[in-house]
């Protein structure tokens, strides 16, 4: 398998139907399959992830470790954790499909400081109960589960000392979304009090029409 090209972002006249996703590790993989997130590798994408790989700057260091939830195709890593080389990473997702992808996008150099686990965001344990991590980011994840957000807090006991989580959703589209849950149960969370927000970021492409909501907390 070679390392995946950067798709376009579809325009209107081509997006696909929306696939109902949830947990369901069959509907990912035939969603991956059908190259449906491609575009998360494309150009269009990678302001979103300029703004994550700075915020890595600052809070992981070089020798850190980057835990990467629902990390699909290892978009991430090629945005935002390729050229630090002594920064160890752990992806987990659903689809046994995207992580055969994401072998192949991080390459067998990268995968010598990598680590591939499937696993969903409800039921993900580091392998090592002791283990922690220096940042843990969420990147357009959380819309396709209206309990994701409550799953945040599972999530805390695996900061470092000085850790930070990494969340970014994208603005719903439609009144009748079903993101729009989570969306305004994250905005909620990041209001309430029990989490410091360090950073936020609204960002948008008028090209694509996308408009995303970016935090760094702890």
């Amino acid at each position: 398998m070679t390392e995946r090209s950067p798709t376009p972002s579809p325009g209107p006249e081509t997006a696909r139907a929306k696939r109902i996703l949830g947990a369901n590790p069959d509907a990912w993989d035939a969603a991956y399959r059908a190259d449906e997130f491609g575009r998360l590798h494309g150009l269009r994408e990678s302001p979103r992830y300029g703004v994550i790989a700075a915020w890595l700057r600052h809070q992981v260091p070089d020798d850190g470790h980057v835990l990467d939830g629902g990390c699909g195709e290892a978009a991430l890593f090629r945005h935002a954790l390729r050229d630090r080389s002594g920064v160890s990473y752990t992806g987990f997702d659903l689809s046994g499909v995207a992580l055969e992808t994401a072998r192949s996008v991080i390459g067998p150099e990268g995968m010598s400081r990598a680590r591939l686990i499937r696993a969903g965001l409800g039921d993900f344990v580091p392998p090592d109960p002791a283990e922690r991590f220096d940042a843990i980011v969420l990147t357009e994840v959380l819309s396709y589960s209206r309990e994701s957000i409550s799953w945040l807090p599972r999530y805390r006991p695996w900061l470092a000392p000085d850790g930070v989580m990494v969340v970014t959703l994208q603005h719903p589209r439609r009144p009748d979304s079903g993101a729009n849950g989570p969306f305004r149960d994250m905005h909620a969370a990041m209001q309430g009090g029990d989490w410091t927000v360090l950073d936020s970021v609204t960002l948008t492409n008028p090209l694509s029409r996308n408009a995303w909501d970016l935090w760094v907390f702890r």
